[in-house]
């Protein structure tokens, strides 16, 4: 039997990743079968500062997770298909519709959770498409909500009388900081600010929070979701890490305001609802729509100071970020795009006469007898990895520089996209060769098994065919005169019927069970899979 204390405690931690669990997978559900159409819907009708702020409260709403918004926000800026500005209002429209979903979720509705429960699994059980399993995993997520916050409020209702809890809640109370804190962090680490104020919620309802705490952590958790992008988005595009950056601006400048004042909203909590859960929901809402009427309007200003705080030690970062061996690219030049670009012409063939050398020799892997000597082999890719990110990180910097210009040359950008799909399809065959094709190798190794003669010879054929496909787009890359896109398709479908041949020539040696094709079937067929992976990719690129 466990004494009752451990098992109070057992029973609530139990609770809480219940309520995580539900959390995380509505959201997850909710991101695979309908982020598309979310995301569509986002680019689609964001434009004024109004139509912005409803279509980022509606996308919130939706994905159930401001942080989800955000992330899809951020993606677009990426892309190009937002402007800092209009994303800033996007995402406070995010943060609000996050809000709203709390207090539709706090309702207290008994027979909601297992009503919930039955449908979403009668939906992903005997659903016929895909999207409808998912939905059935929505309702699934949603219930697991409901029933978490009822076991929340049932574990922690016999706690608040506890004279441990009573002194260990009255030493917070006198230093409500630890609480605000306490509560950033947690908000941060568990990724769901949703799931942290209803948390809050569910223990102010039961008397276990009073209001200096409660409202000092609901402060906590509105800085800490604006903290959790800014480790989940990458600096290297300055337009999105500083929309995330603006957001964590202004519930910090906001959240610190609100604590100092928060005496005053202590002294008129009654005002906010009629128990401690409804007032920790209205409290965490009016948060955000002040933090709406405020910024909304100043959304301009406050992309800018944001962008400016990134841009005073840009310089140095992109200096950092070029650092390869031998690098072509000159930080001095990024202001001259003509320069900058012939720059990155002349890096991208570094990277494109390391990607040959590390194809060209892919096929040796299978015939090592240490696994030492495979890792060392691939280790080449890292210069690749790193050479592509360079590229990308300095051209992202030209571009910039080219949408100064009133006139900006139309040309200019077109090469340095050219160069942009060039390197980054010249990493993806580096990955090919050092994650996949090395991963079969090891594999082989581990068996202590080998190709057969026949095997072998179809797998060195369709390799010397894709090397030499790789070779002809590096000359084309370096030469004005193009292969013929008719040419070029009719010499890739040859190498893609290669593959389907040899794929087929070792099915029929399985059924003539031959030993060794048997040993070697999957590897065999994933070799040959993933050097048709590497012409798809050289397929897709396209030259200005």
């Amino acid at each position: 039997m466990l004494p009752a204390k451990l098992e109070l405690f057992i029973s609530l931690a139990g609770s809480i990743s219940l309520l995580l669990w539900g959390s995380y997978m509505l959201r997850a559900a909710v991101e695979k079968a309908y982020s598309d159409k979310i995301g569509s819907f986002i680019c689609s009708v964001a434009g004024s500062r109004l139509k912005s702020f409803l279509c980022g409260l509606a996308s919130a709403f939706a994905l159930q997770s401001a942080t989800a918004a955000v992330l899809l926000t951020a993606s677009f800026i990426t892309a190009g298909l937002l402007s800092l500005t209009i994303a800033v209002v996007v995402i406070i429209g995010a943060d609000v519709g996050s809000a709203l979903v709390i207090r539709v979720l706090f309702l207290d509705w008994p027979f909601l959770a297992p009503l919930l429960l039955f449908t979403g699994l009668c939906f992903h059980r005997f659903a016929r498409t895909w999207r409808h399993q998912q939905l059935g995993r929505i309702l699934i997520g949603l219930g697991l909500m409901l029933l978490s916050i009822q076991l929340i409020r049932q574990v922690v209702s016999p706690v608040a009388s506890e004279p441990i809890s009573e002194n260990i809640l009255a030493l917070l109370e006198s230093a409500s900081w630890i609480a605000l804190i306490l509560a950033m962090l947690v908000t941060w680490v568990s990724h769901s600010s949703v799931a942290i104020v209803l948390i809050i919620a569910s223990m102010a309802d039961v008397g276990l929070l009073q209001p200096p705490l409660f409202v000092a952590a609901v402060v906590g958790a509105n800085i800490g979701s604006g903290l959790i992008a800014l480790f989940l988005v990458s600096r290297r595009h300055i337009e999105t890490y500083s929309a995330v950056l603006a957001n964590f601006i202004m519930r910090l400048a906001l959240g610190i305001l609100v604590w100092v004042l928060s005496f005053l909203i202590i002294r008129y909590v009654n005002y906010f609802g009629d128990s401690g859960g409804i007032q920790v929901i209205n409290i965490h809402i009016a948060f955000n729509l002040v933090l709406a009427i405020f910024f909304v309007p100043l959304n301009n200003l406050v992309a800018g100071f944001s962008k400016g705080l990134l841009a005073s030690g840009q310089s140095q970062d992109i200096a950092r970020a070029l650092q390869t061996p031998g690098s072509s690219l000159d930080p001095v030049l990024i202001s001259n795009p003509a320069l900058a670009i012939s720059c990155a012409r002349r890096e991208a063939f570094r990277l494109a006469d390391n990607t040959e050398t590390l194809f060209s020799q892919a096929l040796e892997m299978f015939e090592v007898s240490d696994r030492l000597v495979i890792d060392n082999f691939t280790a080449s890719d890292k210069e690749i990895n790193a050479r592509n990110k360079a590229i990308q990180r300095y051209l992202s910097e030209v571009r910039r520089h080219i949408h100064k210009k009133e006139t900006h040359n139309s040309v200019d950008e077109q090469n340095l996209d050219e160069i942009l799909r060039f390197s980054a399809t010249l990493e993806n065959i580096g990955d090919v060769v050092s994650y996949n094709l090395a991963r079969l190798a090891i594999k082989r190794l581990d068996r202590g098994i080998g190709f057969t003669p026949e095997g072998q010879k179809e797998l060195t054929l369709i390799h010397g065919e894709v090397l030499k496909l790789i070779q002809i787009e590096i000359t084309n890359f370096a030469s004005e005169a193009k292969m013929q896109e008719k040419a070029r398709t009719k010499f890739i479908n040859s190498i893609i019927k290669l593959g389907q041949e040899s794929i087929n020539n070792h099915r029929l040696r399985l059924s003539q069970r031959k030993s060794k094709s048997i040993g070697t079937s999957s590897i065999h067929q994933d070799a040959v899979r993933d050097l048709l992976q590497v012409v798809s990719y050289i397929s897709n690129i396209r030259h200005s």
